[in-house]
């Protein structure tokens, strides 16, 4: 399960000029992620009971370090989620960034997704039913809009986009994996880094991120990836990294290059393992004396 997210029209131009930004660099609002916690909705395969609510917390930032306003919407199924009308007139708010399926709006919005994954199930779809219960065990997607805003009216300020959620039914419910440190040189980024040169980060999970699931083909380790960003003048050489497990071949480091000038540089590195989970870390540290 992976995030979706639009690109504003004032990205896109820039994308398009001389002075293009990169995807790890920090000129305007930007979500580097959202995660949802728990990171799926799962149903008992035993009971069918609904589950608890699961919240929404993004990893929103802007230049300067202006606050940013994250506000959520269940998108309704009778539409594209994409079109940019959720949040808005096409979504439930979702106060706190809360999602409960105790909501009677939601709980809607998932009679209509379980009516889309077995159209033949009837009005209200039964658990039971073999096709229904074939889609709960793969997962049915939700999708929750977000909008965040540093409240300039700006384009520049403000980022929409969509994320999405599982609703399944598993005795195996997934966790976000957790980053514990990012390291320089093995060691705890603390600084100062050199100015004007090629440094080496790599990222440090918290025990038991590297989940085994039960997949297609068996038992299989999540193979987490993470993407890379850096205040500042500086360079991120790799955006994106990712582990190694299991012999599928993989380099979690991010290479980067320094800015030439003394500055404080906030370093930010978020981890997904690919099944909907979200864990991210942030480190501040001087570039140069």
């Amino acid at each position: 399960m992976r995030a979706c997210v639009f690109i504003s029209l004032a990205a896109a131009l820039l994308a398009c000029g001389p002075d293009f930004e990169l995807q790890s660099e920090i000129r305007r609002v930007r979500v580097l992620g959202i995660r949802a916690e728990p990171p799926e909705l799962v149903l008992d395969p035993d009971t069918g009971a609904l589950p608890g609510p699961t919240s929404f917390t993004a990893l929103a930032v802007a230049p300067d370090a202006r606050p940013v306003t994250v506000t959520y919407a269940l998108c309704r199924l009778n539409g594209n989620p994409y079109d940019g009308r959720c949040p808005g007139e096409n979504g439930v708010p979702l106060a706190d960034g809360t999602l409960s399926l105790q909501n009677p709006d939601v709980q809607a919005v998932l009679l209509q997704a379980l009516q889309a994954a077995n159209p033949n199930g009837g009005a209200t779809p039964n658990p039971d039913d073999p096709r229904t219960r074939a889609a709960l065990e793969k997962g049915i997607p939700l999708f929750v809009g977000y909008e965040a805003t540093d409240g300039s009216g700006t384009p520049e300020g403000t980022e929409r986009g969509v994320r999405q959620v599982l609703v399944r039914m598993t005795r195996e419910p997934n966790h976000n994996p957790g980053v514990a440190d990012i390291l320089w040189n093995d060691a705890p980024l603390v600084g100062p880094l050199p100015l004007d040169q090629e440094v080496v980060f790599r990222p440090a999970l918290t025990e038991g991120s590297l989940e085994v699931f039960t997949g297609e083909d068996g038992a299989e380790t999540e193979q987490v990836f993470y993407s890379w960003f850096v205040t500042g003048d500086g360079e991120v050489k790799e955006f994106r990294s990712l582990e190694s497990v299991d012999g599928r071949p993989g380099d979690p480091t991010s290479k980067y290059e320094t800015p030439k000038a003394p500055q404080r540089l906030t370093v930010y590195v978020v981890a997904r393992d690919g099944r909907g989970g979200v864990g991210w870390l942030s480190r501040e540290v001087d570039a140069g004396p």
